[in-house]
Protein backbone atom coordinates (compact mmCIF):
# COMPACT_ATOMS: atom_id res chain seq x y z
CA UNK A 1 0.00 0.00 0.00
CA UNK A 2 0.88 3.89 -0.47
CA UNK A 3 0.56 5.04 3.09
CA UNK A 4 -0.20 8.31 4.47
CA UNK A 5 0.15 9.55 8.40
CA UNK A 6 -0.99 12.48 10.09
CA UNK A 7 -0.92 13.87 13.38
CA UNK A 8 -0.28 17.07 14.86
CA UNK A 9 3.12 16.67 15.61
CA UNK A 10 5.62 17.12 13.00
CA UNK A 11 8.64 15.19 14.57
CA UNK A 12 6.51 12.23 15.13
CA UNK A 13 5.07 11.76 11.44
CA UNK A 14 8.93 11.67 10.20
CA UNK A 15 10.08 9.28 12.91
CA UNK A 16 7.12 6.62 11.86
CA UNK A 17 7.50 7.58 8.25
CA UNK A 18 10.98 6.62 8.01
CA UNK A 19 9.67 2.99 9.54
CA UNK A 20 7.14 2.31 7.21
CA UNK A 21 9.69 3.34 4.54
CA UNK A 22 12.62 0.91 5.40
CA UNK A 23 9.78 -1.53 5.00
CA UNK A 24 9.42 -0.75 1.41
CA UNK A 25 6.62 1.05 1.37
CA UNK A 26 5.75 4.86 -0.70
CA UNK A 27 4.76 6.73 2.59
CA UNK A 28 3.36 10.76 2.61
CA UNK A 29 3.52 12.47 6.12
CA UNK A 30 1.28 15.40 6.45
CA UNK A 31 1.05 17.49 9.82
CA UNK A 32 -2.59 17.98 10.61
CA UNK A 33 -4.88 19.04 12.99
CA UNK A 34 -7.95 17.64 12.79
CA UNK A 35 -9.74 20.13 14.92
CA UNK A 36 -8.67 22.47 12.22
CA UNK A 37 -11.08 22.44 9.32
CA UNK A 38 -8.52 24.00 6.80
CA UNK A 39 -5.93 22.04 8.13
CA UNK A 40 -7.77 18.70 7.19
CA UNK A 41 -8.76 20.29 3.52
CA UNK A 42 -5.07 20.73 3.07
CA UNK A 43 -4.84 16.98 4.58
CA UNK A 44 -6.77 15.57 1.76
CA UNK A 45 -5.65 17.51 -1.09
CA UNK A 46 -1.57 16.48 -0.03
CA UNK A 47 -3.20 13.26 -0.80
CA UNK A 48 -4.77 13.73 -3.90
CA UNK A 49 -1.96 15.61 -5.02
CA UNK A 50 0.42 12.76 -4.62
CA UNK A 51 -1.79 9.58 -4.91
CA UNK A 52 -4.92 10.76 -6.88
CA UNK A 53 -7.16 8.91 -4.34
CA UNK A 54 -8.03 7.40 -1.33
CA UNK A 55 -9.08 3.87 -0.67
CA UNK A 56 -9.10 3.25 3.09
CA UNK A 57 -8.71 5.56 5.99
CA UNK A 58 -8.30 4.72 9.59
CA UNK A 59 -9.03 7.30 12.15
CA UNK A 60 -7.34 7.09 15.09
CA UNK A 61 -6.96 10.54 16.98
CA UNK A 62 -8.38 10.82 20.34
CA UNK A 63 -8.24 12.92 23.27
CA UNK A 64 -9.37 11.61 26.85
CA UNK A 65 -8.78 13.34 30.56
CA UNK A 66 -10.05 12.26 33.65
CA UNK A 67 -12.33 14.23 36.29
CA UNK A 68 -15.90 14.51 37.99
CA UNK A 69 -18.01 16.17 35.78
CA UNK A 70 -19.59 18.49 38.12
CA UNK A 71 -15.71 20.04 38.22
CA UNK A 72 -14.79 19.94 34.86
CA UNK A 73 -13.73 23.46 33.08
CA UNK A 74 -15.98 23.68 29.90
CA UNK A 75 -12.60 24.31 28.01
CA UNK A 76 -12.00 20.56 28.98
CA UNK A 77 -15.15 19.67 27.68
CA UNK A 78 -15.16 21.44 24.55
CA UNK A 79 -11.38 19.73 23.93
CA UNK A 80 -13.09 16.45 24.18
CA UNK A 81 -15.81 17.19 21.53
CA UNK A 82 -13.83 19.53 19.08
CA UNK A 83 -10.78 16.43 19.10
CA UNK A 84 -13.22 13.56 19.06
CA UNK A 85 -16.32 14.44 17.58
CA UNK A 86 -15.98 17.47 15.42
CA UNK A 87 -12.21 16.78 14.52
CA UNK A 88 -13.36 12.66 13.55
CA UNK A 89 -16.30 14.29 11.41
CA UNK A 90 -14.04 16.43 9.51
CA UNK A 91 -11.72 13.55 8.82
CA UNK A 92 -14.48 11.26 7.88
CA UNK A 93 -15.75 13.55 5.89
CA UNK A 94 -12.92 14.52 3.94
CA UNK A 95 -11.81 10.98 3.32
CA UNK A 96 -15.35 10.23 2.28
CA UNK A 97 -15.20 13.12 -0.36
CA UNK A 98 -12.15 11.81 -1.95
CA UNK A 99 -13.62 8.61 -2.06
CA UNK A 100 -16.44 9.39 -3.73
CA UNK A 101 -14.99 11.67 -5.93
CA UNK A 102 -12.69 8.79 -6.99
CA UNK A 103 -15.37 6.71 -7.85
CA UNK A 104 -14.17 3.15 -6.87
CA UNK A 105 -15.40 3.14 -3.02
CA UNK A 106 -13.72 2.69 0.32
CA UNK A 107 -13.51 1.98 3.61
CA UNK A 108 -13.11 4.29 6.71
CA UNK A 109 -12.43 2.77 10.25
CA UNK A 110 -12.94 4.66 12.58
CA UNK A 111 -11.56 4.28 16.57
CA UNK A 112 -14.02 5.13 19.56
CA UNK A 113 -14.12 3.41 23.00
CA UNK A 114 -15.72 0.49 24.76
CA UNK A 115 -16.84 4.18 26.83
CA UNK A 116 -19.06 4.45 24.24
CA UNK A 117 -21.14 2.02 25.16
CA UNK A 118 -21.16 1.54 28.81
CA UNK A 119 -21.06 4.12 31.49
CA UNK A 120 -17.01 5.25 32.52
CA UNK A 121 -17.16 7.10 35.75
CA UNK A 122 -14.78 10.09 35.89
CA UNK A 123 -14.38 9.58 32.44
CA UNK A 124 -17.57 11.00 31.17
CA UNK A 125 -16.71 13.67 28.81
CA UNK A 126 -14.52 11.38 26.69
CA UNK A 127 -17.64 8.91 27.11
CA UNK A 128 -19.79 11.48 25.58
CA UNK A 129 -17.85 12.50 22.70
CA UNK A 130 -17.07 8.69 21.68
CA UNK A 131 -20.69 7.62 21.66
CA UNK A 132 -21.02 10.36 19.38
CA UNK A 133 -18.38 8.83 17.39
CA UNK A 134 -20.09 5.92 17.35
CA UNK A 135 -23.37 7.08 16.07
CA UNK A 136 -21.69 9.47 13.71
CA UNK A 137 -19.93 6.13 12.05
CA UNK A 138 -23.32 4.21 11.96
CA UNK A 139 -24.80 7.00 10.28
CA UNK A 140 -22.37 7.49 7.93
CA UNK A 141 -22.07 3.71 6.68
CA UNK A 142 -25.72 4.26 6.07
CA UNK A 143 -25.69 7.12 3.66
CA UNK A 144 -22.02 6.00 2.49
CA UNK A 145 -23.09 3.15 1.07
CA UNK A 146 -24.43 4.87 -2.28
CA UNK A 147 -21.02 5.50 -3.07
CA UNK A 148 -19.61 1.91 -2.11
CA UNK A 149 -18.29 3.18 0.95
CA UNK A 150 -17.64 1.10 4.03
CA UNK A 151 -17.76 2.30 7.59
CA UNK A 152 -17.45 0.34 10.97
CA UNK A 153 -16.07 1.24 14.04
CA UNK A 154 -13.66 0.00 16.66
CA UNK A 155 -14.44 -0.02 20.19
CA UNK A 156 -11.09 -0.94 22.11
CA UNK A 157 -10.59 -1.59 26.19
CA UNK A 158 -7.85 -1.27 27.96
CA UNK A 159 -4.50 -1.35 25.68
CA UNK A 160 -1.43 0.05 26.91
CA UNK A 161 -0.76 3.38 25.49
CA UNK A 162 0.07 6.88 26.37
CA UNK A 163 -3.85 7.81 26.59
CA UNK A 164 -3.88 5.00 30.05
CA UNK A 165 -0.23 5.05 31.13
CA UNK A 166 -1.31 7.22 34.13
CA UNK A 167 -3.44 4.45 35.58
CA UNK A 168 -1.97 1.03 34.15
CA UNK A 169 1.68 2.33 35.62
CA UNK A 170 0.03 1.79 38.80
CA UNK A 171 0.88 -1.84 39.94
CA UNK A 172 -2.50 -2.46 42.05
CA UNK A 173 -4.47 -0.27 39.08
CA UNK A 174 -2.87 -2.77 36.98
CA UNK A 175 -3.55 -6.05 38.84
CA UNK A 176 -6.90 -5.16 38.97
CA UNK A 177 -7.71 -4.83 35.09
CA UNK A 178 -6.19 -8.08 34.61
CA UNK A 179 -8.12 -9.67 37.18
CA UNK A 180 -11.39 -8.05 35.17
CA UNK A 181 -9.79 -9.42 31.59
CA UNK A 182 -10.64 -12.93 30.32
CA UNK A 183 -8.12 -13.14 28.38
CA UNK A 184 -5.48 -12.21 30.36
CA UNK A 185 -3.97 -9.56 29.42
CA UNK A 186 -3.68 -6.24 28.80
CA UNK A 187 -4.29 -4.91 25.08
CA UNK A 188 -1.74 -3.83 22.51
CA UNK A 189 -1.89 -1.43 19.87
CA UNK A 190 -1.40 -4.18 17.63
CA UNK A 191 -4.33 -5.86 18.70
CA UNK A 192 -6.08 -2.65 16.76
CA UNK A 193 -3.96 -2.25 13.85
CA UNK A 194 -4.56 -5.83 13.09
CA UNK A 195 -8.32 -4.88 13.18
CA UNK A 196 -7.99 -2.02 11.21
CA UNK A 197 -5.93 -3.59 8.84
CA UNK A 198 -8.68 -6.41 7.98
CA UNK A 199 -12.07 -3.73 8.04
CA UNK A 200 -9.98 -1.55 5.19
CA UNK A 201 -8.64 -4.24 2.96
CA UNK A 202 -11.05 -6.26 0.43
CA UNK A 203 -11.99 -9.49 3.25
CA UNK A 204 -14.03 -7.34 5.00
CA UNK A 205 -15.98 -6.18 1.19
CA UNK A 206 -19.44 -7.64 3.07
CA UNK A 207 -18.62 -5.46 6.51
CA UNK A 208 -20.21 -2.11 7.13
CA UNK A 209 -21.91 -0.49 10.21
CA UNK A 210 -20.30 -3.19 12.22
CA UNK A 211 -19.25 -2.36 16.00
CA UNK A 212 -16.04 -4.56 16.79
CA UNK A 213 -15.18 -5.12 20.61
CA UNK A 214 -11.41 -5.36 21.10
CA UNK A 215 -11.06 -5.96 24.80
CA UNK A 216 -10.34 -8.84 26.31
CA UNK A 217 -13.46 -9.56 27.23
CA UNK A 218 -13.79 -6.48 29.77
CA UNK A 219 -17.07 -5.56 29.06
CA UNK A 220 -18.81 -9.05 29.80
CA UNK A 221 -18.80 -7.67 33.20
CA UNK A 222 -18.76 -4.09 32.66
CA UNK A 223 -15.45 -3.65 32.99
CA UNK A 224 -13.51 -1.03 32.72
CA UNK A 225 -14.31 0.39 36.03
CA UNK A 226 -11.27 3.27 36.77
CA UNK A 227 -12.98 4.65 39.73
CA UNK A 228 -15.97 4.21 42.57
CA UNK A 229 -17.99 5.80 45.36
CA UNK A 230 -19.72 4.33 48.11
CA UNK A 231 -23.25 5.48 47.32
CA UNK A 232 -24.60 4.57 50.95
CA UNK A 233 -22.54 7.56 52.30
CA UNK A 234 -23.84 11.11 50.98
CA UNK A 235 -21.17 12.83 49.10
CA UNK A 236 -18.58 9.89 48.81
CA UNK A 237 -15.60 10.61 47.02
CA UNK A 238 -14.75 8.71 43.76
CA UNK A 239 -11.27 6.65 44.29
CA UNK A 240 -9.31 4.01 42.15
CA UNK A 241 -11.62 1.55 42.00
CA UNK A 242 -8.81 -1.17 42.58
CA UNK A 243 -8.42 0.42 46.23
CA UNK A 244 -12.08 -0.53 47.08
Amino acid sequence: AKVVVTDRRADALDEVAEKIRAGGAEVLAHACDQTDPDGVAGLFQAIHGAFGGLDAAFLNAGYGRYGALIDLPFDQWKKHVEVNLNGGFLMAQGAARLMRDGGRGGSIVMNASTAATHICDMLGAYAASKSGVRMLAKSLASELGVHRIRVNLILPGVIETAMTKSLIDDPAVRADTLTNTPVGRLGKPEDIAAMAVFLCGEQAGYITGAELLIDGGQTLHGYPRWFSADYAQAGSEWVAHSER
